[in-house]
């Protein structure tokens, strides 16, 4: 009986205990019908040894190498010869100590008959709990996998944008390189060193995205209107990491940064619920967020399946003028 929660010594002393106590309790269950010490000792040996021996070759041996790999006949017939076996063995021991013949093979067959099922039983048992467990660390590993594949296209498709910014910024020779190149730094910092795990602090994302806002202030020439409100955050509020980066990338890149408007709001209730909504101003040239930004909102939206399923809502509206993000998120 394979086991994978207690070590292997405290393992084979709970196996030694119970075969002690299945002894004890025939040792006191056949002192109702035997006077001879010896001979009720001789019965309990004899039971444990063969009971025993019937347990953990069924166990170990035949459901393993032979049921297991398909060898359905081979099991059965394996199964017959080592009940048998054990059966005439115990006979054999005892000595006919009953008037009929089929009676005496009868009682010497309940024990092993009875240890064959249960141990087929809990191989069955323990087989499928593996397997729903091998199962659920394979998703596991395959969302863990997905995730990190989908964040190895975040963050270049986010350097790429910025540092092409930047390189603008220095071409021109303008006062704002240096500054840029710092904030540019914190960011880096929080995407490289905070994710150390599915989730990270919300006050650092907040933090980032004022960085980002901030980042692409020095950049623009025009003074669009931008505005960040967020309330009821609270210490023990945390969120996915970078789940708000590719929003905020396609309203500064494809919204109006000439004379338009960015309004950014998060907020979380009492309920740990999340509203995280952006408004960005359009310009009819150019193409939308979804058509030019297809590969990080599709990104994101499998992001969002991954960390949060059934706990998330995302609407996507856009008309002539202006494009919605509004992201529900339940925290808890």
């Amino acid at each position: 009986m394979k086991n994978n929660i207690i070590s292997r010594p405290a393992f084979y002393v709970l196996h030694v205990f119970f075969w002690l106590c299945y002894g004890t309790i025939l040792y006191a269950s056949l002192g109702n019908w035997i006077n001879s010490s010896r001979e009720i000792s001789r019965a309990v040996v004899s039971d444990v040894l063969t009971s025993s021996a019937i347990a953990y070759l069924n166990y170990y041996l035949l459901l393993p190498k032979l049921y297991k790999k398909g060898k359905y006949t081979g099991y059965i017939l394996a199964s017959i010869a080592v009940v048998v076996t054990i059966v005439l063995l115990r006979v054999n021991l005892l000595g006919m100590t009953h008037r009929s013949v089929t009676y005496t093979y009868f009682i010497r067959s309940v024990p092993a008959f009875g240890f064959y099922l249960i141990t087929t039983v809990i191989w069955f048992f323990a087989n499928m709990v593996s397997a729903q467990r091998n199962e659920i660390e394979l998703r596991n590993s395959q969302l863990a996998t997905e995730l990190k594949f989908l964040k190895l296209q975040l963050s270049p498709h986010f350097l790429f944008n910025t540092l092409n910014n930047i390189y603008s910024m220095a071409y021109f020779k303008e006062n704002n390189t240096a500054p840029a190149i710092m904030k540019l730094s914190e960011m880096m910092r929080h995407m490289l060193y905070e994710d150390q795990g599915r989730y990270v602090s919300l006050s650092r994302e907040i933090q980032f995205m004022e960085n980002f806002i901030e980042l692409w202030r020095l950049k623009l020439d025009e003074k669009p209107r931008i505005t960040f409100n967020y309330e009821g955050v609270l210490e023990r509020h945390r969120v996915a990491h970078l789940i708000f980066l590719v929003f905020l990338e396609n309203a500064f890149k494809h919204g109006n940064t000439i004379d338009g408007r960015i309004a950014i709001k998060l907020s979380i209730d009492a309920e740990d619920i999340l509203h995280y909504y952006i408004r960005n101003d359009v310009i009819l040239a150019r193409k939308t967020a979804e058509e030019k930004s297809g590969v990080g909102l599709l990104n994101v939206e499998k992001r969002l399946n991954l960390i949060y399923p059934s706990k998330h809502e995302l609407i996507l509206n856009q008309n002539n003028t202006s494009f919605e993000v509004k992201l529900t998120l339940d925290l808890k």
